[in-house]
Parts: C-alpha cells; sequence; structure tokens
C-alpha cells in the first residue's frame, strides 16, 4: 500500500509563513486547487497513470499559479474514491489518503504506488460538459473506454508506444519470475503435498491433486474434520476446499464400471452364492451409497468423455463394504430376491 507520510513537509517543499511551494508538478506530484466531485474521473484518470508509471500523488488545496497552499473546500471519503476508481478502471488501483491541516487549511492527499499488474485500462467512457466561449456547451472527453494512461513530466496522458512496449516486457517478466518462484516452491515442498491458493474478495478456493487431498484434515468454518489423527488445517473466512485438481490416472485406475463389476464378482459369489448377479450400475449404487461416487479418489468422472473410472480405491471400498456390513451392502443394490435368498442364507448358517 502507497505511504503517505504525516508531515506534509516530507511530500512539498514549502515556507510555513507565506505557504508558497517550491515543489513543483512531476511525474509523481500532482496539484489541485480544490477537489470537485464532478471532476472525480479526472483524477482517477491521474492515478491511472500514476499506477501505470512510477507511483505518485495528487495534493489537493494547493494552486499551481502561483504555487502556494490555499487549502481544499470540499471532500470525499475513501469509499467513493474506491466505488469510482473500480467503475473507470482494471485492474483495481490500491490507494492511500490523508488529510493534512497547514495553518489552519486542509490539504488533501491521494496516491498510489506504481501497479503490480500494469498495465490499468480504462473500462468506459465519461465526458463532462464545458462552456465555450460562445457560452454554448460542449461535451469535453475525459477518460476513454480501451485507453491506457501513463504520466508524463507534469501530464497525464495516453502511453506512447515505447512505454508500453516496456510495460507489457516488465508484465512478462513478472510473470515468469511468478511461475519460476512457484515451481522452486513445489519442489521444496513435494508436488504430492503441494495444493494452490487462489484469492478473491467474494471468496477463495484452494486447488489440489487427489494424492494431496487424501491425508488432508480440515478445520472449516469451526468445525473440524479428523482423519486418523492426522494434522487439522485452520480455514479462516469463506474458503471453497472443495476444488480438487485430478492429476492424470494411472492406468491401473481406469477401471469402467463393468471391469470394477467383473473384479468384484468373486467377493459377491463368495459372500452372498454364485447365484448373485452384480452389474456395472450395482457398483455405481454402492459407491453412492458410501458417498464416493465422482469424489475424484475412489470414483472419476471424465465429463467430455462421458466416461466414469471406479479406482483402485473404489474398488476395494466397496469389497471391504460388501465384506463387513453383506446385509446392508445387498440391500443398497441387490434385487429383492438377492436379497431374499441372503437372508435365507443367513438362517442357514
Amino acid at each position: 500500500m502507497f505511504d503517505l507520510p504525516e508531515n506534509l513537509k516530507d511530500l512539498i517543499e514549502f515556507d510555513a509563513t507565506s505557504f508558497a511551494v517550491t515543489s513543483r508538478e512531476s511525474k509523481h506530484r500532482e496539484y489541485k486547487q480544490d477537489l470537485i466531485v464532478a471532476d472525480l474521473s479526472d483524477y482517477t484518470k491521474t492515478l491511472a497513470a500514476f499506477g501505470n508509471a512510477r507511483g505518485g500523488y495528487i495534493l489537493f488545496g494547493i494552486s499551481n499559479k502561483p504555487r502556494q497552499i490555499v487549502g481544499t473546500t470540499s471532500d470525499i471519503d475513501e469509499a467513493q474514491w474506491v466505488d469510482r476508481l473500480k467503475q473507470d478502471f482494471d485492474p483495481e488501483i490500491p490507494i492511500a489518503i490523508r488529510r493534512y491541516s497547514v495553518g489552519g487549511m486542509n490539504v488533501l492527499a491521494v496516491g498510489c504506488d506504481p501497479l503490480i499488474n500494469r498495465p490499468v485500462m480504462c473500462k468506459r467512457n465519461r465526458s463532462k460538459p464545458v462552456a465555450g466561449r460562445d457560452g454554448k456547451q460542449r461535451d469535453i472527453e475525459i477518460i476513454r473506454e480501451g485507453s491506457i494512461y501513463y504520466r508524463y513530466a507534469g501530464q497525464s496522458r495516453t502511453i506512447g508506444y515505447s512505454e508500453l512496449v516496456q510495460l507489457i516486457a516488465e508484465r512478462e517478466e513478472r510473470r515468469i519470475k511468478t511461475f519460476m518462484d512457484t515451481i522452486n516452491v513445489i519442489q521444496k515442498v513435494g508436488v504430492d503435498r503441494t495444493g494452490i491458493l487462489k484469492m478473491s474478495e467474494e471468496s477463495s478456493s484452494i486447488f489440489m491433486t487427489t494424492e494431496t487431498a487424501k491425508g488432508l484434515a480440515l478445520i472449516d468454518k469451526g468445525r473440524l474434520v479428523e482423519k486418523r489423527g492426522a494434522p487439522a488445517y485452520v480455514v479462516v473466512g469463506n474458503v471453497d476446499v472443495a476444488n480438487v485438481v485430478h492429476a492424470s490416472l494411472p492406468e491401473a485406475d481406469k477401471n469402467l464400471p463393468t471391469e470394477a463389476a467383473s473384479i468384484l464378482r468373486p467377493t459377491i459369489r463368495k459372500v452372498f452364492g454364485v447365484d448373485t448377479p452384480f452389474s456395472p450400475s450395482q457398483v455405481t449404487s454402492a459407491l453412492r451409497h458410501l458417498g464416493l461416487d465422482g469424489d475424484g479418489i475412489h470414483s472419476v468422472h471424465e465429463k467430455k468423455l462421458r466416461r466414469k473410472f471406479v479406482t483402485r480405491a473404489g474398488i476395494e471400498a466397496v469389497k471391504a463394504f460388501i465384506e463387513a456390513k453383506p446385509l446392508q451392502a445387498i440391500t443398497t443394490f441387490g434385487s429383492r430376491a438377492s436379497i431374499a435368498r441372503f437372508k435365507e442364507m443367513q438362517k442357514k448358517a
């Protein structure tokens, strides 16, 4: 966040008696005699230009001819600044605001740092009516949709070719560096123990592979999720932990429901008898009952190809369910005849 000093003398040089200002406007500084709410987009344009260049600030309450502290008679709150900046430009321009009192006069400073995600672009057109020499009102363009503004010596205007090329090159360099730094972190931590946190104002999402998700326990909004004594992680705020990025499945886990049914049939015959049928749809019924269908670990749905795979973990889970709770299992996926036959078997046993 842009840091504005506590003392105005740390921003500009001025005479404490006459209030004459010796510091000129520059690439980083602009003066406004007063804050006029109707000109708010004029000011957001200047802030966007600062953000695309090397940062800077606007001082309200300082006249230009002569350069002197005269004080501003109006003010608006930070929310109005933020709202107008969001309406006019993207990406977001974080700003800092500070108010100074000099000789009973108020000076307002609004500034920003160079933006990390520059260039910031104008999102909309704005104009204002201005009276000409003939007294007629004319609309004068303030900002134009699609424009990129840049701060030059003492003025903010549409960016030139060389500065735009430099901004794009710097952005790509930052992206490559960020990507390489992330790869280095993943290498140090381990691919199987790494997740990605996507942050936003509304909510955040955690992305991870199924391998990472298997051993993860979370405290989600005050609810402890325990998993065999594994460490628990606190999730603060509105975080979606349901996003699992599926790594490519090993061939041994690419079992179609028909193949999974064939693998499980020996267990079915052993537990329920040789006459008990077991179909692919019954595999799905068992997985749904266990809450494992389409969870990305026991069963994986490929939406584009409209296929479903039952992994080795899914087959083992169904097998364990059948062996541990046979009556509940056959009731879940068996026909009436199969259920009756198994109950008769239990009576004879």
